[in-house]
């Protein structure tokens, strides 16, 4: 069998790591899972409460392939109320999941050769996301000292008569970057004077540490077609397994997508959607609940990981990452790979290698998992690397 030269595209690194710690977890071997990227916290009762009432009250048929109506006004009024947009349903698409969303976007947008600029460290997602619908993309480097931020002179001169998007991670995977106002606004004002689309993965907006103040694009473009906002419920709401994204935008994007989701996977499970109802309803408090845990395990992260290696690694403002160099595991040289799959394969500790985010020499660390088992993997880590207490 002969496939499209365009899936020629690595597996997600961070999916085949997790899912080979699930594996060995399986086989009965203990596993410090530093990988996975969750807020892992147990599903509040009024979240299973709403899905027992939509079952026992039928409503499990095919949903509306936008997704539910009360969903889309819920979620385009929390977005209004927390960040101060300008959207309503008609601007708002539900998907399984956020990841989906942007795979939409890029799906409905992209024709062959069309560039697309991506700022490193990235998401592992981005790049084969692009590739898959024809596009290039364009990769800016950053730098740590730099606080991993890109410039509004970055985007002039890497933009091009071809270039069609620039996707931009606000909080950011791996490094919990955040971007302030000032920053947001010199980079629209660059894409909007080259008329290239901004693609803003907002998903880690719920997730902003230090009382840190988040600001999404929309609140500074509300009336910008070129302008996609991508949401999600698996991390503000701890609601990973239950995959529920939405896109804000345009009506003509929305249009567009709807389209498409109904010609691909028909729309987002409807008792998941009950789900996110209830958790829309709730968000102030479930969103404060695990932002308050997730600082707290940052906390406790960081603290652990400095005593025990040594080092002076910074607290990350957002998400749910440290984003390491490989020097502060007392590894001399840049290979990442390797480094994580040794430790792997002969400590059963599982870490992301950076390359996978466009950045070998670095380690992406996950403080999702509870205090005690945080505790234990960084003692494990150490222990296997021969740095004692």
């Amino acid at each position: 069998m002969k496939f499209s030269t365009k899936v020629q595209i690595p597996p997600s690194a961070t999916v085949t790591i997790n899912s080979i710690a699930q594996q060995k977890k399986l086989a009965g071997e203990r596993i410090f899972n530093l990988s996975a990227g969750e807020p892992m916290m147990n599903t509040a009762q009024y979240l299973e409460k709403a899905v027992q009432d939509a079952m026992q009250n039928g409503r499990t048929l095919y949903p509306p392939v936008a997704g539910l109506l009360d969903l889309r006004e819920k979620a385009s009024q929390w977005m209004n109320t927390n960040y101060k947009t300008n959207y309503t349903a008609k601007n708002t698409l539900i998907t399984c999941g956020g990841k989906f969303g942007i795979y939409l976007s890029l799906q409905a947008l992209l024709n062959d050769d069309d560039e697309v600029i991506i700022i490193a460290p990235y998401w592992v997602s981005y790049p084969s996301m692009v590739s898959l619908f024809g596009g290039k993309p364009v990769i800016i480097t950053t730098e740590e000292n730099n606080q991993w931020k890109i410039k509004p002179e970055d985007i002039q001169q890497a933009c091009t008569e071809k270039t069609k998007m620039l996707i931009l991670n606000n909080a950011s995977n791996p490094t919990g970057t955040l971007y302030t106002k000032e920053e947001l606004m010199l980079i629209l004002k660059v894409a909007k004077e080259k008329n290239i689309i901004v693609l803003s993965d907002e998903v880690y907006s719920g997730l902003t540490y230090d009382a840190k103040t988040y600001t999404s694009c929309a609140s500074l473009e509300k009336d910008n077609d070129n302008l996609i906002v991508i949401q999600s419920c698996s991390k503000n709401f701890g609601m990973t397994g239950w995959r529920v994204g939405f896109v804000f935008g345009s009506e003509n994007l929305i249009k567009m997508l709807t389209k498409i989701q109904g010609q691909s996977i028909t729309g987002t499970s409807i008792i998941s959607q009950y789900a996110a109802i209830a958790a829309i309803e709730q968000s102030e408090k479930i969103t404060a609940e695990i932002q308050q845990e997730m600082q707290s395990r940052r906390d406790i992260f960081t603290f652990t990981f400095n005593e025990l290696f040594r080092a002076n690694v910074s607290q990350p403002q957002s998400s749910l990452y440290h984003f390491i160099p490989l020097s502060a595991f007392g590894i001399k040289n840049n290979d990442d790979i390797a480094f994580c799959e040794q430790v792997l394969t002969n400590a059963n500790i599982a870490l992301v290698p950076g390359s996978a985010f466009g950045c070998a020499g670095y380690i992406r660390t996950s403080f999702g998992a509870n205090k005690n088992e945080l505790i234990d993997s960084i003692q494990a880590l150490a222990s296997h690397l021969g740095f004692s207490a």
